[in-house]
């Protein structure tokens, strides 16, 4: 079935079943999650304890090897509201794979909140090639900032295009990543003097955004934010690994 027809269905005729664990339940209207799923995405929230600069895990009193290893690079401040696991992985799965966008409405909502009181010029979505964006029948990135612009009046700028069909970055070891990247994206539209805001489902390793982030900068951005939905393992160190390990044991 074409996917554009599967979103006009999805609308006309709302899933009856959590997107998350797929049980069959009453739903309210424009609700993607059962009650326990809801409840269960409030448990990911990214904690207290992580960088307050990239939100990776850290362990009190040593510096966060994310940002030592130059994960931040070009990138000013992340924003996530979730640790990328369980709940929050099975929705941005089903609206990055399975076109679902109905699951863009609780991240989008949350990411929103998640830059609460600061302002942007710009919210600028990480580009898929266009063939890659056929196949999928939307660019999530895309739909995300389109929410979030409907939260907070920011306008949607489609600064970046890609320009080199890569592999997919998950298929890939993380010392791959960088280089698979390098040089796939392009300024599409001034930025100038602009404090941008770019949009993406998840951080993993970063290599992507950073690629992108560098780009903006090359072309005058004042600074270049990154707002996520959730934020995975980013495989840097085995004590970082530990640590994203023991937010992930459930609280007594």
């Amino acid at each position: 079935m074409n996917r554009l027809l599967q979103q006009a269905l999805d609308l006309v005729f709302p899933a009856v079943r959590c997107l998350a664990c797929d049980e069959p339940r009453q739903i309210d209207p424009g609700s993607p999650l059962c009650d326990r799923c809801q409840l269960a995405l409030e448990q990911l929230r990214v904690p207290d304890s992580a960088c307050g600069h990239c939100l990776s895990p850290m362990q009190s009193g040593r510096p966060c090897s994310y940002c030592a290893a130059g994960g931040m690079a070009h990138i000013d401040q992340a924003f996530a509201p979730f640790v990328y696991r369980d709940v929050s992985a099975a929705l941005i799965k089903r609206l990055k794979y399975g076109v679902v966008a109905l699951a863009a409405n609780p991240l989008a909502r949350e990411m929103a909140l998640a830059i609460s009181g600061i302002r942007f010029d710009a919210l600028v979505p990480v580009p898929l090639y266009h063939s890659r964006r056929r196949e999928r029948g939307m660019n999530q990135s895309d739909l995300l900032c389109q929410l979030i612009a409907e939260e907070t009046g920011f306008p949607v700028l489609s600064a970046l295009q890609k320009i080199r069909d890569t592999k997919r970055q998950s298929s890939l070891p993380a010392h791959r990543r960088p280089q698979n990247v390098k040089g796939a994206f392009a300024l599409d539209a001034p930025v100038q003097g602009m404090d941008i805001l770019l949009v993406d489902d998840v951080r993993t390793t970063g290599s992507t955004v950073r690629e992108c982030a560098g780009v903006l900068k090359a072309g005058g951005a004042a600074s270049v934010c990154l707002l996520t939905a959730a934020v995975a393992k980013a495989r840097i160190q085995e004590e970082q690994v530990r640590i994203w390990n023991s937010w992930q044991e459930p609280s007594a």
